[in-house]
């Protein structure tokens, strides 16, 4: 395999230099993350409340708390944190059926050999799951999904992007891969499943691109942050007949957060293999901690960056890593 990465980047950026300025970014996207800092407490305890009311719906509320990462800053992340030690193998949450909003029916079958048909069958589900949330977040209060309506609404806009100012998407297309869509997907869909000038139908679509597991929206599971260095979680099936649980996959102290995995899912079928650290931006709005995975399929270039414990010294695997 040719390794010559520098013909691949965008203008002069080095790896580094592109690794280093997509980090920057992550400074301007925690300010604009998550919720509004006075509504967190209250719209997710009533996320909780609402989910354990169903039949077979559980969390965990004795050793789990879904607060701040830095709990003396408003403005930073929420994310599920352990607050007591949890056990290996100890249920964390069960979101049943009923608390998703989902388009299972519906959904064209994404798990194809052909990319072009998986991404168009991808595409059309995702305009499914957004015209289904719209639906439910019109009706407020009224809708069956009510508490957790109640928590999309109150998302920050702009935290995708996709939804960025003009200078902005300038600035990052320009760090981003040649060809990347990072910036510009919204397009495809507009004139089809939103309008071109609504500023509500565009918030439904990146909230649903940003929080849904392909065919489903669901409560709670989704406030769980990524990270492919940290997992410590393992789940069943999206798709399992009694919702999906989660459980620890190892013993969790107290203090620690909860992470799950965007990208190396249950469910996410091979989708590491052609997505990487500037798909995870497009899709989520950061720049995931390391490792960080780029993936040039046109060239069959496929890498990731991991860092040292502390921090410092950094490894490049390629795809061939330990094989």
């Amino acid at each position: 395999m040719i390794r010559t990465l520098s013909q691949f980047l965008p203008r002069s950026y080095s790896l580094c230099t592109m690794c280093r300025m997509l980090q920057s970014f992550l400074l301007v996207l925690v300010a604009c993350t998550s919720i509004s800092p006075s509504a967190a407490d209250e719209l997710s305890d009533g996320v909780i409340e609402w989910v354990q009311s169903k039949p077979g719906g559980y969390y965990n509320a004795d050793k789990l708390e879904i607060r701040r990462r830095d709990p003396n800053d408003e403005t930073s992340p929420l994310g599920v944190f352990a607050k007591a030690n949890i056990e290996a193998n100890e249920t964390l949450m069960r979101i049943p059926n009923e608390c998703y909003i989902h388009v299972r029916e519906e959904a064209k079958n994404m798990n194809v050999d052909d990319m072009e048909e998986a991404t168009e069958a991808y595409n059309h589900n995702m305009c499914l799951l957004t015209l289904k949330a719209k639906r439910e977040m019109q009706l407020q209060d009224k809708s069956a999904f009510a508490p957790y309506v109640r928590y999309l609404n109150n998302q920050r806009k702009g935290q995708l992007p996709a939804t960025w100012s003009d200078y902005g998407k300038e600035l990052l297309q320009d760090l981003l891969p040649l060809g990347s869509d990072g910036v510009n997907w919204m397009q495809k869909f507009k004139g089809k499943c939103i309008s071109p000038t609504d500023a509500f139908e565009e918030q439904v679509l990146a909230i649903t691109r940003q929080r849904a597991f392909d065919v489903a929206l669901i409560p709670l599971w989704d406030m769980v942050n990524h990270d492919n260095g940290r997992i410590n979680t393992e789940n069943t099936s999206m798709y399992d007949k009694d919702g999906l649980r989660a459980w620890a996959s190892r013993a969790i102290q107290a203090g620690e957060e909860i992470y799950m995995s965007y990208d190396k899912c249950k469910d996410c079928m091979d989708v590491d293999d052609y997505w990487g650290t500037p798909e995870i931006l497009r899709d989520f709005g950061f720049v995931e901690p390391h490792p960080h995975r780029f993936v040039y399929t046109d060239q069959d270039i496929w890498f990731e960056v991991w860092e040292s414990e502390n921090g410092g010294e950094k490894e490049v695997r390629w795809d061939d890593y330990k094989i």
